[in-house]
């Protein structure tokens, strides 16, 4: 019983308190607040505009909040107006939608930058693992730049997994994929993300959020007007908007 009630004080990983983000005249988030647990898959839905890669890029710490603050893992990272914590002391590993692979590494160099605290032959190693998990094989020695985009985009998802984050950020991590390709990283990626962390991906697809079974933050026009599970907001709990926007099933990028 102390055991669990000692995980019942922890602070959630990702605490997001009355965000706000103005750029200019124009308001992109707007008094944005929600927790995530350890272990949450959370997905940011919403259409174009609605603020949901505004709001990833302040998580990731590449923009300050106008107003509010933001703390990982129990610490403060931003505030009003300030980052506190550079991205690259908060612990967490980000894929984009477009994959953004070193040109002069190969597939297993890509991924072995990731690892830390090994030795060369230990993080290649390691490396092929994690390409493997993402179904890229005998991908050593390979120019980046020969990959098809689906698999550029298995190589990026390996390396992120391969940093062993305290967090992972996806920012539309299918959206230059086809069908297929995109259903076998859903899979995939399923597996891996049932051991993380925690994981915060944005989609464009709201079928993504479902198959990945992530809670749903849904965005409009810079405010969180939704936050459940995909089932629970479709059923129209949280309003007819957003149950016709569960149900419609796919979204447009924003």
């Amino acid at each position: 019983m102390a055991d669990a009630a000692a995980c019942d004080r922890r602070p959630p990983i990702v605490s997001v308190r009355s965000v706000t983000r103005v750029v200019g005249a124009r308001t992109i988030v707007e008094a944005v607040s929600f927790d995530i647990a350890a272990g949450e898959v959370v997905a940011i839905l919403g259409p174009s505009g609605s603020g949901k890669t505004s709001l990833l890029r302040m998580i990731a710490g590449f923009d300050a909040p106008s107003a509010g603050s933001i703390s990982l893992f129990g610490s403060e990272v931003s505030t009003a107006g300030r980052v506190r914590v550079a991205p690259e002391h908060r612990t967490l590993a980000i894929a984009f939608q477009d994959a953004t692979l070193y040109p002069h590494l190969d597939a297993v160099g890509n991924v072995a930058f990731a690892i830390r605290h090994a030795s060369s032959a230990e993080r290649k190693r390691k490396a092929r693992d994690e390409l493997a998990s993402m179904g890229v094989v005998d991908s050593d020695g390979r120019d980046v730049a020969t990959l098809s985009g689906g698999e550029a985009q298995r190589v990026s998802l390996a390396r992120a997994l391969a940093a062993r984050a305290r967090l992972l950020l996806l920012d539309e991590p299918f959206g230059n994929v086809d069908r297929l390709t995109r259903k076998d990283l859903i899979a995939r990626l399923k597996t891996r993300l049932s051991t993380a962390a925690g994981a915060i991906f944005i989609t464009h697809d709201a079928a993504d959020a479902v198959e990945l079974g992530a809670r749903v933050l849904l965005m409009r026009d810079g405010r969180l007007v939704a936050d459940g599970l995909p089932g629970v907001l479709a059923a129209g709990e949280a309003g007819d908007w957003a149950r016709d926007y569960l149900r419609a099933g796919t979204t447009v990028d924003g």
